[in-house]
This record gives C-alpha cells, sequence and structure tokens, in this order.
C-alpha cells in the first residue's frame, strides 16, 4: 500500500505539466476507469475545498464543446462519454457512429436519423440546422432512407424539426430534448 504523500506528490508529478484544462478530464477518467466516485473529480475547489454549487458548467466535462452544445448537455445531463458513444468529436469534424438507429417503424428510425444529424450540427456548429442533403446523406448510409417513402415520412416530421427538404431543418426543443434522449439510449441507459 501506498502511504499518502507518495501518491500526492506523484500524481502533482504527472499532472503538474498538463493543460489546466485537461487534469481535471484525466483524474475523471482514472476515477472511471477504476470504477470510484467521479463526483470528487466534479468539485470545484475554493478556499475551503468544496463544490461550487453556482457554476455553470458542472465538471468541465462539457469543456470542449461549444456554449450551446454544453447548455444542451448540462440542461440534459449528457456527458461526453454518452456523446462518444454516437459521435466521433475531432475538432471541428463530428461523425455520427452509432451502430443502429432505434424506432419501432421505418419512419420513426428515419426522423430519429434526422433528430442525430440536427444533434451533430448542434455539437460541430452550435446551431442544430442541416440542409436535407446531409439528413439523407446520413440516413442512406445508416439504413434508416425508406426508399419508397422518405419524402412522405418528412412532410409530417412531427414536434422534433421544423422545416422543409428546400429550406432544411432545425430541432426544435423536442427535438433537442429526444435528441438527449436518444444519445443516452444509444449508450446504454442512463
Amino acid at each position: 500500500m501506498t502511504d499518502m504523500k507518495t501518491l500526492v506528490t506523484s500524481l502533482y508529478d504527472l499532472l503538474e505539466p498538463v493543460d489546466p484544462a485537461d487534469r481535471k478530464k484525466a483524474i475523471k477518467a482514472a476515477l472511471t476507469m477504476l470504477g470510484d466516485e467521479t463526483a470528487v473529480a466534479d468539485q470545484k475547489g475554493g478556499k475551503g475545498g468544496g463544490a461550487d454549487s453556482g457554476g455553470n458548467d458542472d465538471d468541465g466535462d462539457t469543456g470542449d464543446f461549444n456554449e450551446k452544445a454544453a447548455r444542451w448537455m448540462t440542461r440534459n445531463k449528457i456527458t461526453a462519454e454518452q456523446l462518444a458513444h454516437v459521435f466521433h468529436v475531432d475538432g471541428e469534424t463530428v461523425e455520427l457512429i452509432a451502430d443502429n438507429i432505434p424506432g419501432a417503424k421505418q419512419g420513426d428510425k428515419l426522423i430519429n436519423t434526422y433528430v442525430l444529424v440536427g444533434i451533430r450540427e448542434l455539437l460541430r456548429s452550435g446551431e442544430p440546422r442541416f440542409a436535407d442533403d446531409l439528413g439523407r446523406t446520413e440516413s442512406e448510409r445508416m439504413g434508416t432512407h425508406g426508399k419508397t417513402n422518405h419524402a412522405t415520412i418528412l412532410k409530417t416530421p412531427g414536434k422534433v424539426m421544423t422545416g422543409s427538404v428546400k429550406a432544411g431543418w432545425t430541432l426544435t426543443a423536442p427535438g433537442l430534448t429526444t435528441g438527449a434522449e436518444l444519445v443516452k439510449e444509444l449508450a446504454g441507459g442512463s
């Protein structure tokens, strides 16, 4: 068993050269790998070392995302780890990597694909808005296109998005909530 002074000194030596924004992420990732509670890494220490209960950004987990995406993540309790099960984020490049799209019927899967494309654009640009070509391309790639009834389904997309094939699509507030639910489902719950 390592004594506390040696452990803390070793941790300090490892973390000191790391960018301060990445330190908490590294600690949280290590705690996750160990199967431990990550709440201690979520705390923002003041002079007393206690948690800062008035913070906007709950743990820095949203630090790699634009302001609107970070607010959406916080509001819907979405973590970067959950997003990593659904999207590959590399700078301004965001790719949908989900294995399959949830939905009881072909139409549900198509609409859910479009919702995830809207979330992808929110993560990428800060706006859940996209051209129909992007949605169509992703639905073809994901196998949710519905070749014979694609246009018919999009005529009545429900309350999750507004727009049209010509004007493009924008996720509504219910669409952003649906997107969060899809991310949680695809990430395995929570």
